[in-house]
């Protein structure tokens, strides 16, 4: 027995120097104060209280969680699992062609991420000729961030929060010079000092598609990959070749979503038109 109690003390004294070893070291005062500081300027941000009508009519499903959101919270989780595991931060949501509704992904990624209240999600709008990411959110205030990528107006006056951890820069109307205001130095600029300010673990940009003109492929080199998104009957194969293409010329391709599918696989008990897979 005694020999046994040794034992077992040598077994919690090694636990014990391997936890201390491995263990992070004790964040300074400094340090905590930053992370304070962080904290306090998402709490300043303009709440967003989202209307569950307009979120059900927009099919941004996430929103509510339980057994609707399932598809979503699948794709959040390996979303997740690739970011941590490469060091991405910055996420681009596309697609080769218009109508394949890419921002409606966004929007309900960025609700399943936002229920994981230990993360800090930022969703900028980026598809600055045809902006919808406010319609589908049901978001009336007048936010148009694209002054704040021209360096004209605070970020902090054209972000709505929600849940005090998830941030939407929308766009109320078009910009007239889109392809030119995101490969500016001054969108760089602009990016960068929104990353330090308010310190987000994942940034996702709703951007154009990516065959109807240049501005997703002008800015693709300032992200750290794309999630490409299709749709059934309507994107071909082609088009798919062609966007995968464009993107990993630029970054890397996470992933490619098939939306609007009519028949969707039951063997798991779901039957929801969204289909997740990577390449």
């Amino acid at each position: 027995m005694e020999r046994l109690q040794n034992a077992l003390q040598r077994a919690r004294e090694k636990r014990g120097g391997l936890s201390g070893r491995e263990a992070a070291p004790a964040r300074s005062p400094r340090a905590a104060a930053d992370d304070a500081a962080v904290a306090a300027r998402w709490a300043a941000l303009k709440p967003f209280v989202p209307n569950p009508r307009d979120l059900q009519h927009s099919r941004v499903v996430s929103f509510f969680g339980k057994q609707q959101a399932g598809p979503f919270d699948m794709m959040r989780t390996k979303v997740l699992q690739q970011a941590k595991a490469k060091g991405w931060k910055r996420l681009v949501v596309t697609s080769a062609t218009p109508k394949c509704g890419k921002t409606t992904i966004t929007a309900n990624l960025s609700f399943s991420l936002a229920r994981q209240s230990d993360l800090r999600v930022m969703v900028i709008e980026l598809d600055l000729r045809r902006p919808s990411l406010a319609r589908v959110l049901g978001l009336k205030e007048p936010h148009y961030f694209a002054k704040v990528l021209a360096g004209l107006e605070p970020a902090e006056q054209h972000l709505a929060c929600y849940g005090g951890n998830l941030a939407f820069g929308t766009n109320l109307a078009a910009e007239a010079n889109s392809s030119e205001l995101l490969q500016s130095a001054r969108t760089r600029e602009v990016l960068t000092a929104l990353e330090e300010t308010y310190r987000p673990d994942l940034t996702i940009f709703d951007t154009a598609p990516l065959l109807a003109s240049d501005d997703t492929i002008g800015f693709l080199e300032h992200v750290d990959a794309a999630l490409l998104i299709a749709a059934a009957e309507q994107t071909t194969i082609d088009e798919l070749d062609v966007a995968e293409s464009e993107i990993s010329e630029m970054t890397e391709v996470m992933g490619v979503v098939l939306n609007k599918t009519r028949y969707a696989p039951s063997g798991y008990g779901y039957e929801y038109g969204y289909g997740y897979g990577t390449y």
